[in-house]
């Protein structure tokens, strides 16, 4: 008896998970690296960050302008035009799609695992990598709230003395002596000084990029961030220009291999007071003033009555352009991406989430000491 066999066109494949694999050896390495720091640090923020990392920053930063932002935009008018495109043909009800849509769910399950992927070889590894404390071989001798007050006090001086020879607009606050391209292209001059004693510090990336819908950005309260995908730095030029300098310095952090937001703020502060520029000088001073005064006001308010008199009275014109600021922009929107931001940060191991950016201020003190840069 003859037995029909169905055409080979018409049996069913076994469905593949191949494009799970990306993705698997993603969180291997995630459950390894935490308790691993000795490999995230050299095999990955010294290896294999800098293989992809390096060359797709060097590639991208030829462009002048943010080719994140450009990305997104393109990205919400491709998702509209394919929501409408799919709409109208479950309307039409096209047999022709039938088929179609098993291969699409694989390829955008391929593309999702590998940018799973790629996010942790690009950036989220860094986050388990040694210490910058470890790395500059700070000391870790604890401080008390009078040398806390003593920091604060210098770093008022220090923001004082450079804000008294910039430029200012008609309401007294800081305007920038060049265009905002121009201050952006050279935030990475700081890095260049440090890394002849920090080699680790070591990048290509020395240009923030300016987003152009900056405005609308500050309703979610972020003043830059860094896509790892293109190794690019962005950073929000709608703020007030006393912290613009000092936010490149942070998003540049990022470029040469740094997660931890607080580790960032301490480089931004770092790169900034090593720069050749006044403004760039003065608006990392002023970063990390506003770090340390925030940690002094918690601990002993009349200490920060007293450190806040060493403020002349252009600075204290530019914390109140700040505060004036971003209280324009408070609502829902910001307290939404503020928790988000925050999960962010727990999940990839900053179990203090956004208060994270605090433990700065325990560096500066540490690069103090170390230092001795108290008179």
């Amino acid at each position: 008896m003859k037995i029909l066999r169905e055409h080979p066109s018409k049996q069913k494949k076994p469905v593949s998970f191949w494009f799970l694999l990306p993705a698997a050896v993603a969180v291997i390495l995630l459950l390894i690296l935490p308790h691993w720091s000795w490999g995230a640090e050299w095999i990955f923020a010294q290896g294999v960050f800098r293989l992809v990392s390096v060359p797709l920053g060097w590639l991208t930063s030829l462009l002048p302008f943010s080719l994140t932002e450009a990305c997104l935009v393109a990205g919400i008018l491709l998702v509209l035009f394919l929501v409408i495109k799919g709409i109208v043909c479950l309307i039409r009800h096209e047999k022709k799609q039938k088929g179609k849509e098993k291969r699409w769910l694989v390829r955008i399950a391929w593309m999702v695992s590998c940018l799973f992927l790629g996010y942790f070889l690009l950036h989220g590894y860094n986050f388990y990598r040694l210490p910058v404390s470890e790395l500059m071989g700070l000391s870790d001798a604890p401080h008390t709230v009078a040398y806390l007050q003593q920091v604060t006090i210098d770093l008022a001086r220090r923001a004082s003395e450079e804000r008294g020879q910039l430029e200012e607009n008609e309401e007294g606050c800081l305007e920038l002596s060049k265009p905002i391209s121009q201050v952006l292209s050279r935030a990475g001059e700081g890095y260049s000084h440090l890394q002849e004693t920090y080699p680790f510090l070591w990048g290509v990336v020395n240009r923030g990029k300016p987003v152009m819908l900056s405005h609308w950005w500050s309703y979610t309260g972020i003043t830059g961030m860094y896509f790892p995908y293109f190794a690019e730095a962005n950073v929000n030029i709608d703020v007030p220009h006393s912290s613009i300098p000092a936010t490149a310095a942070h998003e540049l952090a990022h470029t040469r291999g740094f997660a931890r937001e607080d580790e960032c703020n301490f480089l931004a502060y770092l790169a900034c007071s090593y720069s050749p520029y006044a403004e760039d000088r003065y608006s990392g001073y002023l970063s990390a003033y506003i770090l340390c005064s925030n940690a002094l006001y918690e601990a002993d308010q009349e200490a920060w009555n007293e450190a806040y008199a060493f403020c002349s009275e252009a600075v204290r014109r530019d914390l109140q352009e700040r505060n004036r600021y971003w209280k324009a922009f408070q609502g829902g929107v910001q307290e939404v991406s503020t928790a988000v931001n925050n999960g962010f940060l727990q999940a990839q191991g900053q179990e203090e989430g956004v208060l994270s950016y605090d433990l700065a201020v325990e560096l500066i003190l540490r690069w103090y000491a170390d230092q001795a840069l108290l008179p």
